[in-house]
């Protein structure tokens, strides 16, 4: 029983000082090789919930004096059980935050405005919103005219870090 207790008494510790001091977060992984795209198995806050559920729930069983093996099956079944649904609740928390980074495809299709002249055969300024932001992007004429100061333009093409727009 002293082994689970102990083993339940470092998760909990791990827990803790993640929770309190933001060491250990899910960007810190135990195998950094594994590409997992948020929290995961290898995380160490899931396997400190994973020690922490094998080790009470084996003290708990050996307390109730089931033989050894049979009190560890039930701490790793706890441990799995809890430590899925750490992975499952920090996956739902993290699939709800947004981001604010402007991506070029998104930029495709949209109306702007031309707030600096593009010449016939150079480079000028379409300003448009996207995810409630407003964008600056230097601009070419698709057809190689010129568009004035004002006018409306839709953005055919991102070349790089200049947009391709065409006049509506």
């Amino acid at each position: 029983m002293t082994v689970f207790i102990i083993l339940a008494g470092i998760g909990l510790v791990l827990l803790l000082i993640s929770a309190f001091f933001g060491f250990f977060g899910d960007d810190i992984e135990a195998a950094p090789e594994v590409e997992g795209g948020g929290p995961h198995f290898l995380s160490l806050r899931s396997i400190a919930v994973f020690l922490t559920a094998f080790g009470t729930v084996g003290a708990i069983a050996r307390y109730y004096n089931l033989p050894p093996m049979l009190s560890s099956l039930w701490g790793v079944l706890a441990g799995a059980a809890m430590s899925g649904i750490y992975i499952f609740a920090m996956q739902m928390v993290r699939s709800q935050e947004a981001s604010s980074l402007i991506e070029d495809r998104e930029l495709v299709g949209l109306t702007g405005r031309v707030t600096v002249t593009i010449p016939a055969d150079g480079l000028g300024e379409v300003s448009c919103t996207v995810k409630l932001q407003t964008t600056r992007r230097l601009a070419r004429s698709k057809n190689r005219q010129e568009i004035s100061e004002g006018a409306l333009v839709r953005i055919i093409d991102v070349q790089g870090d200049v947009v391709l727009v065409e006049s509506i």
